[in-house]
């Protein structure tokens, strides 16, 4: 039988999930991280035999479409095309994380995805199959409402007050409990002592002030609501979206209620047309969608 392989690519794990022409869902299967960074291209080229030996077992793999962090690696790209020549998988495509993620969560049809999580990122695609991202270029130039920029904010709102430059915040009372946290050397070892999943550490405290009223923490997240909402809002206007749905994806915007609250308010105002969605299906189902697109595009 010939079917499509989409694959969902994680940190910590491999989900590859199987579809016949027609779109049908066959069959799951989970693997370990895809991450070539994490992982080595020793395990990275063992995971992809065990995943084609998967493949093979179930028929014949006549499309194959992979989305992960990270694609655009050179060699990811190599390892990857090495892997399909040993299987005999001629028709397949990377695709980025964002890109699958969309697929799934829209189940293929036009409009946008905003991601919000560590970082941020919005991507979208119209009836034309034109595809747009909007963002994601990294905490250090980029991600404005993520997890990193509200825990770099309510830090920066706490050694502002230390300073006396700042406004009085209860988050200078929550951030060094949390942290574990005495002094102002202490904030700055533990900052610049570790990666951004440090920083973002702190972002929850944000919305515990925010709960207490905190006039600092409100401001925090209407900044955060107009960084993403102008990601969503210029994605549509590049695609000609007047009209259509955001899909909402990231732990950011699934379990915190005050920066979806500010986002959505702020969007109604830059973009009236587009309205918010939850996600209709996973990555590793977007990544199978697009490889039946693939498999179709292959057909007599």
């Amino acid at each position: 039988m010939r079917f499509a392989a989409g694959i969902d690519g994680g940190g910590t794990r491999t989900t590859v999930e199987c579809r016949s022409a027609d779109g049908t869902v066959l069959c799951r299967a989970v693997f370990g991280p895809f991450n070539l960074n994490s992982i080595g291209e020793e395990r990275f080229t063992a995971l992809w035999a065990e995943i084609t030996a998967f493949l093979g077992e179930k028929g014949q793999c006549a499309a194959l479409c992979a989305g992960a962090a990270g694609v655009s690696n050179p060699r990811v790209q190599t390892l990857t095309a090495q892997a399909m020549e040993r299987a005999g998988i001629s028709n397949w495509r990377m695709a980025g994380d964002h890109e699958i993620a969309l697929h799934g969560a829209l189940s293929g049809q036009p409009g946008c995805a905003l991601i919000a999580g560590t970082g941020s990122i919005c991507c979208g695609r119209n009836a034309r199959g034109e595809f747009v991202r909007v963002g994601g270029w990294g905490h250090l130039i980029d991600d404005g409402g993520s997890g990193y920029a509200l825990g770099r904010d309510a830090l920066a709102a706490v050694v502002r007050q230390w300073d006396g430059r700042g406004e009085k915040t209860v988050l200078s009372e929550l951030v060094p409990a949390k942290l574990g946290i005495k002094t102002p050397q202490e904030l700055v070892a533990y900052a610049y002592g570790g990666d951004k999943s440090r920083i973002a550490a702190a972002a929850p405290l944000v919305e515990q002030a925010a709960g207490l009223g905190d006039r600092i923490a409100l401001r925090i997240y209407g900044r955060a609501g107009m960084e993403l909402s102008a990601l969503a809002a210029a994605a549509a206007n590049r695609l000609g979206l007047e009209n259509g749905e955001v899909a909402l994806l990231g732990g950011l915007l699934r379990h915190d209620k005050c920066l979806r609250a500010a986002f959505m308010a702020d969007l109604m105002e830059k973009a009236p047309g587009l309205r918010c969605v939850e996600p209709r299906q996973d990555a590793a189902a977007g990544a199978a969608m697009l490889a039946v697109e693939l498999l179709g595009k292959d057909l007599p």
